[in-house]
């Protein structure tokens, strides 16, 4: 997929998606639906986000797009929509984990979009996962 590092302070991530998306059908061996993997956090607030897909190979990548390995592991899944999608990270991260017994763990958060989401329907769900040990 395609990568933004930065701090998303004025809707990069928005804009990224609209970047990618008229390129979609560049990208071979689809497996599945649409990811937005979060990843390499820092402390001043920077961290690394992918807009792309699951697919079965990364040989003949298109030109500016990357690939990153997810592991497998467990995960807390939280649904939501894009209009309430940073309501429900503050949520995941602010109340339920720490309430939960669990604790976030190393490994990158991501939302998933499958193939009956649709970015321009208010109320279409899309799923968070936040690794969890």
């Amino acid at each position: 997929g395609m990568l933004y590092h930065g701090k998303n302070e004025h809707d990069e991530i928005g804009q990224l998606w609209g970047q990618f998306n008229p390129r979609m059908n560049e990208i071979k061996n689809i497996t599945d639906g649409a990811f937005g993997v979060c990843g390499h956090t820092q402390e001043d607030g920077n961290f690394d986000y992918l807009a792309g897909f699951a697919v079965s190979s990364v040989e003949d990548l298109p030109k500016g797009m990357t690939s990153w390995e997810v592991p497998a592991q467990k995960y807390a899944v939280f649904p939501c929509t894009l209009p309430t999608l940073h309501k429900t990270y503050q949520y995941a991260f602010e109340t339920w984990l720490p309430a939960s017994g669990y604790k976030y763990t190393s490994g990158p958060d991501f939302e998933y979009y499958d193939e009956s989401f649709n970015p321009e329907v208010d109320d279409s769900i899309l799923t968070i996962y936040i690794p969890i040990e």
